[in-house]
């Protein structure tokens, strides 16, 4: 499920002729699963908010794109119910990756 929610949260906000890129590795005793899409740059005072339940970043992409905002907070809350860690970075001018080690 964490996958999929990731995975739909990358395909709604990436640019149109964007992409969107995962990787999954071994690193030490954890996995480091990485999704990243290109999109617009997000200020990192928004950023810091993309986990919080029924936060939608801009109200009018928000309605073009649907749902609740509720998919990175149950997201997070998958990740923290296996003792692991979620955390997201905008990569100026080109996207946003989300990590999660577990």
């Amino acid at each position: 499920m964490l996958i999929s929610i990731l995975m739909d949260n990358a395909i709604k906000y990436a640019s149109d002729d964007g992409q969107i890129k995962i990787s999954l590795r071994q690193q030490s005793k954890s996995v480091r699963l990485e999704v990243f899409n290109t999109c617009e740059n997000i200020d990192e005072k928004e950023l810091s908010k993309v986990f919080d339940r029924f936060y939608r970043m801009d109200s009018s992409r928000a309605r073009e794109t649907g749902g609740y905002g509720i998919g990175l907070s149950i997201a997070k809350a998958i990740v923290h119910s296996h003792k692991a860690k979620i955390t997201a970075t905008c990569e100026q001018g080109s996207g946003v990756k989300f990590i999660v080690i577990l």
